[in-house]
């Protein structure tokens, strides 16, 4: 039997093996944001334009003069700041939360201005859906958040899930099923966007529609009601088209498909936002119809769009699903849910094990030779940032499959090769890791149609 004194130590040993895993935790988790400085002195904010991300901090360090640092415009959501920058106030700090422009200005000398520029923290993904939940549980259990129709047709998991063949979120878990009429419900985006382009992407099976409404959406982080980038679905003499709209009707318009369209066939909708800084009215969107494949580049022309319209552009930071008309929506189900900052995030990367590997490795993809689609996995002793591309014979790059920071573990990436010429290419992995910890492997791999 162990003594007292051996059980203390014992318990003292398991104590400061505590305090010092949680002490490592602590500071890896300071290492994922940074600190970006700028300086005030004169009549300059220096650097003028910075990049930095979203859960990065701002530092303003006094330098000379009597100024401030007071933001102008800023993305919805994010906090408005003014803090004086003097000899009795050397430093301010703001912690960056939304994506997005940040400009800001000194009051006290006209021109005196600047720019931070702040992209999404977690790689490229901002949002990931795919039902995997129980079967009748309401989406109210998981995350989303229902804003309208009382309790009538909550919105709710159905089985099974959807199936669409090359695209990353196919066959993982459940789907949800939109009614006629009901209960509508939001979830937020892992931080609010509003720069460069949004895609977003699902699959929905139609089972019936009517008149046509619009039953897909997205919406700023703190609004219900101001919805953007609408989808819709109607009947077309016993077919189905679809339908896109930057607001309402009457700010811009509907714009349908043909009736070319199936009730009961899986297809899948990327929705493309563009976000313009000209106007506070020309953000642009485009959707993407797709019945088989998924390209590995984004196709030079829409199914519909370019689309505007006169409604106001905001900072996006949800999607809405919406039971409407009685006469007017259809009823479908959707799956796989998905908001990307790139076109890669489409086919992108799916984590098959969380199994820590004790080296690095690029598997050769299968099938080979392969038409038109393929997998590529890999494995990651360590989490860090990884690039996973495709180049021709000559060294051109023809599809980039992942470009973002991954964990540990193993991991597979999906190939469309329908848009190439049969031949030989290449595919090239790189690993960038903390300490300086870099690994890179290239493999052929043949497309033969």
């Amino acid at each position: 039997m162990k003594s007292k004194r051996q059980n203390s130590n014992f318990y003292k040993l398991f104590l400061n093996l505590s305090l010092l895993l949680i002490i490592i935790i602590c500071s890896n988790s300071k290492l994922m944001s940074t600190t970006t400085t700028i300086t005030v002195n004169s009549n300059f904010f220096t650097p003028a334009n910075a990049s930095v991300n979203v859960g990065d901090t701002v530092k303003w360090q006094w330098i000379g003069g009597n100024h401030n640092t007071t933001s102008s415009t800023i993305p919805g959501g994010a906090a408005p700041w003014a803090a004086p920058m003097n000899s009795g106030s050397t430093t301010f700090i703001y912690k960056v939360t939304v994506a997005g422009n940040y400009n800001y200005t000194c009051t006290f000398h006209p021109g005196m201005n600047g720019l931070i520029t702040a992209s999404p923290s977690s790689g490229t993904s901002l949002l990931t859906e795919n039902f995997e939940y129980p079967a009748g549980d309401s989406l109210g259990a998981h995350g989303w958040v229902s804003f309208s129709g009382g309790s009538t047709n909550v919105l709710s998991v159905v089985a099974p899930g959807l199936v669409y063949s090359g695209y990353a979120l196919s066959n993982i878990g459940n789907a949800t099923k939109i009614n006629l009429t009901g209960q509508d419900a939001y979830k937020n985006f892992s931080s609010p966007d509003s720069v460069g382009n949004l895609y977003v992407s699902f699959m929905i099976s139609v089972a019936s529609a009517q008149a046509g409404d619009y039953f897909f959406a997205l919406l700023p982080a703190t609004s219900t009601t101001l919805y953007t980038s609408r989808f819709w679905a109607k009947d077309s003499l016993g077919n189905l088209a679809f339908g896109l709209s930057k607001s309402t009707a009457a700010a811009g318009g509907i714009f349908y498909t043909g009736g070319n369209y199936s009730y009961g066939t899986t297809y899948l909708i990327v929705l493309k936002y563009t976000f313009n800084t000209g106007t506070t009215t020309d953000d642009v969107l485009n959707a993407y119809i797709f019945n088989t494949g998924v390209p590995a580049t984004e196709p030079g022309t829409s199914t519909l769009g370019p689309i505007t319209g006169t409604a106001n552009d905001n900072a996006l930071g949800r999607i809405a699903l919406r039971q409407g008309t009685t006469g007017a929506m259809p009823v479908a189900n959707v799956d796989g849910f998905s908001v990307n900052k790139l076109w890669t995030g489409l086919t992108g990367v799916k984590n098959i094990s969380n199994i820590v590997t004790e080296d690095f490795s690029l598997n050769q993809n299968y099938p080979n030779p392969f038409n038109p689609n393929t997998t590529i996995k890999f494995s990651l002793p360590e989490n860090g940032f990884v690039n996973l591309t495709v180049y021709n014979s000559i060294g051109r790059e023809v599809a980039n499959l992942v470009n973002e920071n991954v964990n540990s573990g193993t991991y597979s990436a999906d190939f469309n090769g329908s848009n190439l010429t049969s031949g030989v290419y290449f595919y090239k992995l790189t690993f960038s890791g903390k300490n300086g910890i870099s690994y890179t492997d290239t493999k052929k791999l043949i497309l033969l149609k």
